[in-house]
């Protein structure tokens, strides 16, 4: 009961503190006049942000994927708390899936291409590189599902979450392409860079995670049959 109490309370705290850095940033933000500007008006900034948002969605997805491999192959387990670890992990896929969402709804500001909500939510209709943009969209409901299956992961089961967690490598791998060919920032070297670097980040951590599982399940094998 306890140790219930301790993660209860250890919760409040991480979701207090990142409410304060919410609000902390929101009024910054509005000191600073971010929100007077109107994107209608100034399409150019609206490009901006559009790729800034992209950038930034990205990093956090990657920082997730990376942080849920550190997680599953036992990297962080003695000296971050499993509660606090999941907490983090839950809180960056929360942020990428809504900083992705923002940039997509930034391209209806774009003058330069008249997208819907259609063009934004269903894949590989949108009037600008269909096929690239459409991978993002993809992604995004991939995203999606693997956020929310966190606060679902009791009603699920673990061997279920677990699964469905796989899913979050194949959004990763879809938001890269993405990010390479949807737009021009793809020839960008400084992008090309942070996507080969996450992407090889990635593949290196899923097959030391693989390695160790295998390793595990060999060891316990021997166990089983002589229980058996």
């Amino acid at each position: 009961m306890n140790k219930d109490k301790s993660t209860a309370h250890l919760d409040l705290i991480i979701l207090i503190a990142s409410l304060i850095v919410i609000a902390v940033s929101v009024v910054w933000m509005v000191n600073t006049g971010v929100f007077s500007v109107t994107l209608i008006e100034d399409t150019k900034l609206a490009w901006h942000l559009v790729r800034s948002s992209g950038i930034v969605a990205y990093v956090l997805l990657m920082g997730s994927t990376l942080w849920g491999l550190f997680i599953s192959a036992q990297f962080v387990k003695d000296w971050s708390p499993g509660v606090v670890s999941m907490t983090l992990h839950s809180t960056i896929s929360w942020l990428a899936l809504v900083l992705g969402l923002i940039h997509a709804l930034l391209l209806m500001f774009d003058g330069y291409f008249a997208y819907t909500l259609g063009d934004l939510f269903i894949p590989f209709t949108g009037p600008y590189r269909p096929e690239a943009v459409g991978l993002g969209t993809l992604a995004f409901w991939l995203i999606v599902v693997v956020t929310l299956s966190f606060p679902l992961k009791k009603w699920l089961g673990h061997f279920v979450w677990k699964k469905l967690h796989f899913v979050s490598y194949a959004a990763f791998g879809l938001v890269s392409l993405h990010g390479l060919f949807a737009g021009t920032e793809g020839t960008n070297l400084g992008l090309r860079l942070l996507i080969g670097m996450g992407v090889l980040l990635v593949v290196l951590l899923l097959g030391i995670r693989t390695g160790r599982t295998h390793e595990k399940n060999a060891r316990s094998a021997p166990r089983k049959r002589v229980q058996s």
